[in-house]
């Protein structure tokens, strides 16, 4: 139909399609049947009508050139390619892009548009490679499998290989070649699935580590009782070789094999076995011990698996069973030896008592436990010793278990109420799981009394003591006036100053009696002397003093000494000796005495040497040095000591009170300064004075 008359056929139809609608509507009332039929025809017109404009407007969109069928299925497989959820691209026998859905857009986006259609093949392969790096693991990996992919000339279908984008992604990929129809690449992203493996292998890493190394055996077991895994500490735990055990092992042959090992097990393995595989199907855990004939004790703990199977833990608790049962005993030895103890026992929870062993009891003059039960503790002490033992009596919530409050004395007031001294010590301690506070008392009134007398018999020892140096001191000039008569007397028999006494008898007993004078008076004075510094009555007479002429004058009074002993005495002291600050008449006997004893216990020939040096923190010593007899080390504090003297073989040759050197060591103290032995028995002694530096004067005076 030509566009001049395709309007025609619309326009008579619409005109008869008018009008019977016209006719319809003013008959309606009159004719009905006739009503109804001009409304279908009407009806029927208007159905043409609207064919005829969509078949008119079809005929009018349609191009003038048809679409052709190849490119329809094209557009047909893009639509339904874009809903996959793999990227696919696909190129044609000449290597060029015919399309590329948007999931493989979406892959490469880092790459901007390179998936355009009609860019060839290479181009697209060429930049993919390069952002991987041409050198690159991936670059190579999938160059080779791109080669294996072109070399066939049928198509071949090969495992995917899985790439990684260098944007961290990981994908699966495939390629598909024909020669005649060309070429499918198809990319599936797993970087999620990579994760998962990855994070799964992780976890299974982890759990191995600590199924191997967690400190528990474990053995896993099937529906069918058969052994599924274990770890190393079950082999441990229950003594088992490595060649025992094997995967599908039959629990009741596994038992069977060990039956030797366990105690109280009965003597049929197989009974045994079957009764441990009985209890396994209860349907709750259970745990039992496991007693070994070396003394081992493991704990074994069941737990059923869903699907059938269970799982068993081995424990070691040897250690901690003994321990729990030395703990026991130890706890009956611990309430035995409370119970039995002579010392008295209190525990009180914040003040009120909650525990008293037998001796507490009696100390409290109670008659039993639950008379005491429930006092408050400080009822039983004094008030006037409630502040030095608030520690003792307050709560324990605030120390440590085991930590000590300090001792304190105080008295126990008994119900009937005596007084009792006793020393008080405090610990806190757990009564169960509660912080009490234990308290000792020990009874220490006999203690206490003797302590007392102790002082007594002290305080009338110290004053006899100063009674007897007061009374030798005082007595002094009474000793020595008649002894100085004596002595006066005897030397005038002896050397006939008033004429011949007769008999030379009498000369000879006058110098026994003159000799025996002298020597009693020498003992006499130094008694005295160590009674007056005893009792502090001896005072100094400090003036300055040349050691040098000290030495040298008690060097010629001993002369006589050791002439007769022929004892060679030999001073080394320097003439730029300083001058010394000291009590003239105390030094010169200090040093005689040295000398005296030096001569004295020295054998015939020997020597005896005098040094003396300024120490460096500027003090004084002065050593006499012999050769004689010396002393053994455990009686040096013996020859310290007033009245002892040291056994030896010359200890009889001369008598003495033997305080020659602890007179010397006083004075010595005396004067702010020390006395010092040292010898080698048998070899020889050195006694050496020490004069502090505040006695030494460096310059001349």
């Amino acid at each position: 139909m030509t566009r001049k008359y395709k309007f025609i056929a619309p326009t008579l139809t619409f005109g008869l399609l008018t009008m019977f609608l016209v006719l319809g509507t003013l008959l309606a009332t009159e004719r009905i049947l006739f009503s109804v039929f001009l409304f279908g025809v009407s009806t029927g017109l208007a159905v043409l009508l609207c064919y005829q404009f969509v078949t008119s407007s079809s005929a009018n969109s349609k191009p003038r050139e048809a679409i052709p069928p190849s490119s329809y299925k094209l557009i047909q497989l893009q639509g339904v390619v874009d809903t996959l959820e793999e990227g696919v691209v696909m190129y044609n026998s000449e290597g060029k892009m015919l399309f590329a859905n948007q999931k493989l857009k979406d892959l490469f986006s880092d790459l901007g548009h390179i998936f355009e259609i009609g860019v060839d093949h290479m181009v697209i392969r060429n930049k993919i490679l390069t952002w991987f790096g041409t050198d690159s693991d991936e670059a190579i990996k999938v160059i080779d499998y791109l080669k294996q992919v072109h070399k066939h000339q049928e198509p071949k279908t090969l495992p995917d290989i899985t790439i990684n984008l260098p944007n961290g992604r990981h994908l699966s990929f495939r390629e598909i070649y024909r020669k005649e129809t060309g070429t499918i690449s198809l990319f599936k992203e797993i970087t999620e699935d990579i994760q998962q493996r990855q994070e799964l292998n992780e976890t299974h890493s982890m759990l191995s580590t600590v199924y191997q190394a967690i400190p528990i055996g474990i053995c896993i077991y099937d529906a069918e009782n058969k052994i599924v895994s274990w770890n190393e500490k079950y082999l441990e735990v229950m003594e088992i070789e490595a060649s025992q055990i094997f995967r599908g092992l039959s629990i009741i042959d596994h038992l069977v094999d060990d039956h030797a090992k366990y105690e109280n097990v009965g003597d049929d393995p197989l009974a045994f076995a079957n009764s441990v595989v009985e209890r396994r199907y209860s349907i709750t855990p259970s745990t039992v011990e496991r007693l070994f004939k070396n003394g081992k004790i493991v704990e074994i703990s069941r737990a059923i698996l869903p699907d059938g199977g269970f799982v068993c833990t081995f424990t070691d608790v040897t250690l901690e069973k003994s321990t729990q049962q030395l703990l026991k005993e130890s706890e009956n030895r611990y309430r035995k030896m409370v119970e039995l103890s002579p010392d008295a026992i209190l525990v009180h929870k914040d003040g009120i008592i909650i525990y008293a062993n037998k001796a507490a009891i009696s100390l409290l003059e109670s008659k039993d436990l639950h008379t005491i039960v429930g006092d408050k503790v400080h009822k039983y002490f004094p008030v006037a010793d409630q502040d030095i033992l608030q520690a003792h009596f307050g709560s324990a919530d605030h120390l440590q278990p085991g930590q000590i409050v300090p001792t304190e004395r105080s008295q126990v007031i008994g119900r009937i109420g005596n007084r009792i001294d006793v020393e008080l010590e405090a610990s806190a301690l757990l009564y169960g799981d509660k912080p009490v506070m234990q308290i000792i008392a020990r009874d220490i009134s006999a203690q206490t009394k003797a302590q007392k007398l102790l002082k007594i018999a002290k305080e009338e020892a110290e004053s006899a003591a100063q009674l007897k140096g007061t009374f030798l001191a005082n007595m002094s000039h009474e000793l020595r006036t008649p002894l100085n008569a004596v002595i006066g007397f005897s030397e005038i028999i002896k050397n006939e100053f008033y004429g011949k006494v007769g008999s030379p008898k009498y000369i000879e007993y006058a110098a026994d009696i003159h000799a025996s004078g002298v020597h009693l008076l020498d003992l006499i004075n130094e008694i005295l002397d160590l009674s007056k510094i005893e009792s502090g009555a001896q005072e100094l007479f400090e003036e300055r003093l040349d050691i040098s002429q000290i030495v040298e004058e008690c060097m010629r009074l001993t002369e006589p000494q050791r002439k007769k002993e022929e004892i060679t005495v030999t001073s080394h002291l320097s003439s730029l000796l300083p001058t010394v600050v000291a009590d003239n008449k105390m030094i010169k006997q200090v040093i005689l005495n040295l000398l005296s004893n030096a001569i004295k216990f020295t054998p015939n020939g020997g020597k005896v040497a005098i040094t003396c040096i300024v120490e460096r923190d500027g003090g004084l010593a002065l050593s006499v040095e012999d050769t004689g007899i010396g002393i053994r080390e455990d009686d040096i504090v013996k020859a310290l000591t007033p009245f002892v003297q040291v056994d030896s073989e010359l200890n009889r040759r001369y008598q003495g009170t033997g305080l020659g050197l602890p007179l010397s060591k006083n004075l010595m103290e005396l004067h702010g300064g020390r006395l010092e032995v040292a010898s080698i028995y048998g070899s020889g002694t050195t006694v050496t004075i020490h004069l502090p530096s505040r006695r030494v004067e460096l310059s001349a005076a």
